[in-house]
């Protein structure tokens, strides 16, 4: 640990949504802060949450956040949560946030290589695993956003005093003219086989890839023949003998979760706590319960299979998503039921005792 972390606590800001119902819990609905709260929890670094409301982000004048970033704000041009303040520095977005905790505190747990700590990571023998879990990470805070987004939105704003809500669903806000509508018209089938397209592609990772195809091997009847020809994914070598290895658990590791996995937990927490049917039918192993969904709960409906989608196996979203809803269960149980007891509604430590 860097001498300067230990000089103050780390404070993480995150946005009270409903200042009608100030002890409503749970307050945490946004994606972006959960990542910094979990690389928080990964790196064992204490810290208290402080809510703010919109209107402070937004504020300007001497001491405001806009004034404080000064030219630090970046193309937004204002504030953007999640934000940290540490020995009396302010740090936003979640990527910075992560670098920023990689270096004051060297020795925790790296974000992007969490079996290895910060100072390991960041040195030359690692630095080619290191910059392509750096931009695989970045890469995917980029295509998670859309879909969910525009699936959830509307739920998620609705959760917000009027005063909020009314700037959450402006086009200020959302970043683009006309938005709000271009979300309202957006076709839930469309968007949840998107979601559903890139979430296989993260999560393959889980599952170790199939037989190779190799003339005279057969392995149902001879898995050793395809071992002595081609190295498993699934087998390693410990102590001169083949062992077969653990299953992986997370995607920036084996064993241990990092920024990928968080980034993608944030998302999955979008949902979950904003609209848990809709989460089960975006995140679910099978495309049924989002055919369901699409037919039976989101109005009356609607963006229900049309065609040929509605055969089996012809609509996009037609994927198995192989581990993933294990993947979130892991997730939740991470930090002795740390997620779960928050969306729960328990006040635990760190946690504002009143909103």
């Amino acid at each position: 640990m860097s001498a300067s972390s230990s000089a103050s606590p780390v404070v993480l800001y995150d946005i009270l949504p409903d200042t009608r119902q100030p002890g409503r819990r749970p307050y945490a609905l946004l994606p972006n802060p959960w990542i910094a709260r979990l690389v928080l929890k990964a790196k064992r670094i204490p810290f208290v949450v402080r809510p703010i409301t919109t209107h402070a982000l937004r504020a300007t004048g001497p001491g405001s956040f806009r004034d404080r970033f000064g030219d630090a704000l970046g193309t937004h041009g204002r504030p953007l949560i999640p934000i940290i303040e540490h020995n009396g520095r302010l740090v936003g977005d979640n990527m910075t946030i992560a670098d920023y905790l990689d270096r004051q505190f060297p020795h925790s747990p790296s974000a992007y290589l969490p079996e290895l700590t910060g100072e390991q990571a960041a040195s030359a023998r690692n630095q080619t695993a290191y910059e392509l879990a750096y931009h695989t990470a970045r890469q995917s805070r980029n295509l998670a956003i859309s879909g969910h987004a525009d699936l959830v939105y509307v739920q998620l704003t609705e959760r917000f005093d009027p005063e909020q809500r009314e700037w959450m669903r402006s086009d200020e806000k959302i970043g683009a003219p006309g938005a709000w509508q271009q979300i309202l018209n957006k076709n839930r089938a469309d968007a949840i086989a998107e979601t559903r397209v890139f979430l296989r592609m993260y999560f393959s990772i889980l599952n170790p890839l199939p037989h190779p195809r190799v003339e005279g091997t057969s392995p149902a009847s001879d898995p050793s023949a395809l071992a002595s020809l081609i190295s498993q994914p699934d087998r390693s070598r410990v102590g001169g003998s083949e062992e077969v290895a653990k299953p992986r658990l997370f995607l920036s590791s084996p064993t241990q979760p990092g920024f990928l996995d968080f980034t993608m937990f944030g998302w999955f927490l979008f949902t979950y706590i904003n609209d848990r049917p809709l989460n089960e039918a975006i995140w679910a192993e099978s495309s049924d319960t989002a055919r369901a969904w699409l037919e039976h709960e989101y109005k009356a409906g609607q963006d229900r299979l049309q065609g040929e989608d509605c055969k089996q196996g012809h609509w996009a979203g037609d994927i198995p998503l192989v581990g993933v809803p294990q993947w979130a269960e892991r997730m939740l149980s991470l930090y002795d039921d740390y997620t779960r007891k928050i969306v729960a509604g328990e006040v635990i430590e760190g946690e504002p005792t009143s909103l």
